[in-house]
């Protein structure tokens, strides 16, 4: 299966690109683009509703280690200031406003997800080179001064919260361990945070679910990469009606459906 290109997928979160019927028919069937579309998506929103941040503008040291770094011309050394770019970004008032187009495309689980709810425009393709040009300072700069924000940020904000753990046991013909609890943050969302062994494969993927007590009913919550991960649970779900964690052997054969290989399963309990 060829996959969407990975700076298509960024400029379609990013609202640059509209689907083509090839992208749409692809989303559809391919769980893996599905989940990385939908993680860059949440990634734009989390940066747009970030309006209480305050930005500052970078140092004369900064910029020149960002333009030497990018190789940037002579014409564009003078070290860029907000004040400047806000008022260049002010739309015009005679500009029509973008049409939109939202795009719902099942996700992994079976169920419609949703996919650029947010506004679209209808264009095929705009100037990308200010997403390029911008992403590359914002690595450059997040490099410089990550690791001060990320201990800020960590000071400010309270420690998730444990509310339920389980172990994880491994089914026959499996030599798996594992163990799994639930989180809730300050906002009260809820995660689940996976670690296990045993469950590495070349081929078949790997996907976490809740289920109920008498296996009735089943919630696909994430694919798993590698031998930990973190998968939100979806506002509504009552955990003591799916208690059960499962991780299972999953064919690449885009059929939503759990394919009955499970490798490991254990019960939450509350803490």
């Amino acid at each position: 299966m060829t996959h969407i290109d990975r700076e298509n997928l960024a400029l379609i979160a990013l609202a640059e690109f509209d689907l083509t019927e090839p992208e749409r028919q692809h989303l559809s069937e391919c769980p893996e683009c599905t989940l990385e579309l939908i993680a860059l998506q949440h990634t734009v929103a989390v940066g747009r509703s970030a309006r209480s941040v305050q930005l500052v503008d970078p140092g004369d040291r900064v910029w020149a280690g960002i333009h030497s770094a990018l190789g940037l011309s002579e014409t564009v050394d003078t070290t860029p200031r907000l004040s400047h770019y806000a008022a260049d970004s002010e739309p015009a008032a005679s500009e029509p406003a973008a049409l939109v187009e939202p795009v719902e495309t099942p996700g992994p689980s079976g169920i419609v997800t949703d996919i650029g709810s947010g506004l679209r425009p209808r264009g095929r393709r705009r100037n990308w080179m200010p997403v390029a040009v911008a992403a590359g300072i914002a690595g450059l700069l997040g490099g410089l001064g990550g690791g001060i924000w990320w201990q800020s940020a960590r000071q400010q904000a309270p420690e998730p919260r444990l509310i339920a753990e389980a172990r994880l046991d491994p089914f026959p013909g499996w030599d798996a361990a594992g163990s799994a609890y639930v989180a809730k943050t300050a906002d009260g969302q809820r995660e689940v945070v996976l670690d296990v062994t045993g469950v590495s494969a070349d081929s078949d993927l790997r996907e976490v679910w809740l289920i109920k007590a008498d296996a009735s009913g089943l919630i696909s919550i994430g694919l798993l990469g590698g031998e930990s991960g973190r998968f939100i649970i979806p506002d509504g779900v009552d955990l003591s009606q799916y208690p059960l964690v499962d991780v299972s052997a999953e064919p690449d054969d885009g059929d939503p459906q759990h394919s009955g290989d499970s490798i490991l399963r254990g019960e939450l309990r509350t803490v």
